[in-house]
């Protein structure tokens, strides 16, 4: 994925000319399930909302298919960083931030699942 591919702005920034902006308003209940310890909401499979894992994982794939999005949090003003580091992100406080981690998670998943189902026709490794 291209470091560009995903960009969080704040509530004051403006939206890439070229990119698709969501916002996490339009995703009910991700601030909730964001909000939880980083164990349990780093784990993309332990969602119980459908709809959030939904909306995350149609970002994704946007993303996969070459998109760019920029995501709107609306716990920043101005936000245009997306930290790149582990670590970091556990101590993260920005909904975007996190939204943006999971997002580059699933792609990360649909790059692997694509390539095993290339390579053998099988999702086994």
């Amino acid at each position: 994925m291209k470091e560009s591919s995903i960009k969080v702005i704040g509530i004051k920034d403006e939206s890439r000319k070229d990119a698709h902006l969501s916002s996490l308003d339009k995703a009910d209940g991700l601030k909730g399930i964001l909000n939880s310890d980083f164990d349990d909401w780093s784990n993309f499979d332990s969602w119980e909302s459908i709809s959030v894992q939904q909306w995350i994982f149609s970002r994704a794939l946007e993303v996969f298919r070459g998109k760019k999005i920029d995501i709107k949090c609306d716990c920043c003003e101005h936000n245009d960083l997306i930290p790149n580091d582990f670590e970091s992100i556990k101590k993260e406080k920005c909904f975007g931030k996190k939204s943006a981690y999971m997002i580059e998670k699933v792609v990360d998943e649909i790059v692997l699942a694509k390539a095993r189902r290339e390579s053998d026709g099988t999702y086994s490794a």
